[in-house]
């Protein structure tokens, strides 16, 4: 073999071999890239193999020696920034990556802007140029434009294209800053190939990342006068309704949202696609269909559209009678001119703009000093609480019971699989980072705090769903948590690369195919609109249905090297089938279960 390709070992981890044992000191622009980068803190960063960023590829393997951060590819752009996106959600801090110049940062956009609409800090650098036309390859003439960002400007936060290496180094400190800043979202650097390769030049000022003035700043409080106004809207409200959003996530917010919700006697409902409050908690009534328009006051706490939160869209749009609205978020300081993410302007009384936690804090602060030397309230506030706990109660029969009929049919519901799948593992430290949402079922899994379900994608692009499980499992493989996620047979065949990336890094991660063999939320819209216009509801399943030949999932997950069965059809094989997913996952394993369920 010779000598240039004989890699040794190819397995994880991945160690760069024949270096000299002294630490290296920067040679190249991009290896003062690769420096900033680890300065910053990242300990991974994905990516996916590409010629316009092949300096700082270079520099990350022989001069950061692949530590710090570690390398982890990737087999499509859309995986690699979906990937970080899990990470930086499962981590609770930025993650990074790096995209190939052009082409690279189109794949990678619906990516981009589900980071952007989920706000996660993604910090992106791309690969680009060489700016200077005299140093360009024929492809790079292809490969470049004059301001490559703006190809995904109106969805990050910041962008920039620097044109030296002292501006690509400050630049990228800033970008940190920005994305890491609430309220958060990714960002794209570009660093050009000229700048990658050249040498270092002299009286280059390379700055320390650990400077204050690099660090995100503290959190945003609430307008003293508002806080005050909103405690005394909580305590006079009759039916008053807290919804939470997607600070969810985060592991801290469940214990002083159960504090906010106890002590002003609400009514409490999650936002779409997220998990703030525990399940069984006798004020939760999540999945209630009517609680929204009978509360007199809705508290929307981060919540990425407050219109959806109160479930005002359409006839509602302008408000209820009788009904108020406070909205507590950093929303309004994030808005864009080309997007409509967010929703419409919501019919709000009270708005209050500031970091969510840390004006619950507040909130809880101001109540307890207006409840103070007033027992009448407090009982007032007692009693409702022993009301809601009832409807509590009966909520969650009914939507146990829902399932009742279908319990045992084939194809298998999605509450049996729900129901199985928690079964599994009730008792072990789990996470859940991907799920379906419009067809989770609601009361059969038990959340007993926040940060146990990390929300959905944000932007609805499809493909999300294994890329970014396998993200958070590596931030949970640091954690020692067993992530766990639930998916459409679509989202994970648009994404199932991600699959290798987790074999070959030794990620653990279960997954289990909410299999329908089509694409169900379009079916049915199809169904919705043949019923609407007269016509014939059985032929909705043509351009929907994935039949003949339908994947075989199993075999295309022991191609990636992991653990698979399925399709499973029958629910009785479930309990069995979802014990042994867990014993591979407990060992380090990834494994996929094939779940055939009914549309």
């Amino acid at each position: 073999m010779d000598k240039s390709s004989d890699y040794g070992s190819m397995k994880y981890p991945e160690t760069p071999i024949n270096l000299p044992d002294n630490e290296l000191k920067p040679e190249y622009g991009s290896d003062v890239m690769a420096d900033v980068i680890s300065d910053m803190g990242f300990k991974h960063i994905f990516v996916l193999p590409g010629s316009s960023y092949r300096g700082l590829h270079d520099s990350l393997i022989n001069h950061r020696r692949n530590q710090n951060p570690e390398m982890i590819m990737c087999d499509h752009e859309s995986i690699v920034v979906a990937m970080a996106h899990g990470y930086a959600k499962a981590s609770e801090s930025a993650a990074a990556c790096v995209i190939h110049d052009l082409v690279g940062l189109m794949c990678a956009s619906v990516s981009v802007f589900d980071a952007w609409v989920d706000r996660v800090p993604v910090v992106i650098f791309g690969g680009s140029g060489p700016q200077d036309p005299s140093r360009r390859r024929p492809i790079d003439w292809t490969h470049t434009a004059s301001m490559q960002c703006d190809l995904v400007k109106p969805f990050t936060k910041w962008s920039m294209d620097p044109v030296t290496l002292q501006s690509a180094i400050d630049t990228m400190l800033k970008a940190n800053k920005i994305a890491k800043s609430k309220p958060q979202a990714p960002t794209y650097v570009s660093l050009d190939l000229g700048l990658q390769e050249d040498p270092l030049p002299e009286n280059l000022i390379i700055p320390d990342a650990s400077f204050n003035c690099y660090q995100a700043p503290g959190p945003i409080s609430a307008n003293i006068e508002a806080i005050e106004e909103a405690a005394r809207m909580l305590i006079a409200a009759e039916n008053p309704l807290i919804v939470g959003g997607r600070f969810g996530r985060e592991t801290q917010t469940s214990e002083i949202l159960i504090e906010l919700v106890e002590i002003s006697g609400s009514n409490y409902v999650e936002d779409r696609a997220v998990v703030c409050m525990p399940t069984f908690h006798p004020q939760n009534l999540n999945g209630d269909p009517k609680i929204r328009e009978t509360a007199d006051l809705i508290l929307a706490i981060d919540c990425v559209d407050t219109t959806t939160a109160a479930g005002a869209h359409n006839k509602d749009l302008r408000g209820r009678p009788g009904q108020k609205i406070i909205e507590m978020t950093l929303e309004n300081l994030i808005t864009s001119s080309w997007s409509n993410a967010g929703g419409p302007q919501a019919a709000v009384d009270l708005q209050i703009d500031c970091d969510p936690t840390y004006g619950i804090k507040q909130l809880i602060s101001a109540i307890k000093n207006q409840l103070s030397n007033n027992p009448a309230t407090i009982k007032v506030i007692e009693d409702r609480k022993v009301s809601i706990s009832k409807r509590h109660k009966i909520l969650r029969q009914e939507q146990k019971e829902k399932w009742n009929d279908t319990w045992d049919s084939e194809p298998i519901s999605t509450g049996r699989l729900t129901f199985e799948l928690y079964e599994a593992v009730k008792n072990k430290d789990w996470v859940l980072p991907v799920r379906n949402h419009r067809s989770f079922p609601e009361g059969l899994w038990n959340f007993s705090k926040s940060g146990q379900y990390l929300g959905a994608d944000g932007g609805g692009g499809v493909g999300y769903g294994p890329a970014a499980a396998v993200g958070a499992a590596l931030a949970y493989r640091e954690q020692g948590k067993l992530p766990i996620a639930i998916m459409g047979d679509g989202d994970f065949q648009m994404g199932s690369g991600a699959i290798w990336t987790a074999v070959h890094y030794k990620i653990p991660v279960l997954i289990a195919i909410n299999n329908n063999n089509s694409w169900g939320n379009d079916e049915f819209h199809q169904r919705n609109i043949a019923k609407k216009r007269n016509r014939p509801v059985e032929n909705a399943w043509i351009g929907q249905r994935m039949a003949e030949p339908a994947t075989d999932y199993a075999t295309m997950v022991r191609s990636y090297g992991g653990w698979s069965e399925g399709p499973i059809s029958n629910p009785r094989d479930l309990s069995k089938v979802f014990k042994e997913a867990v014993e591979q996952l407990e060992m380090g394993n990834v494994a996929v279960v094939d779940v055939r369920t009914m549309l």
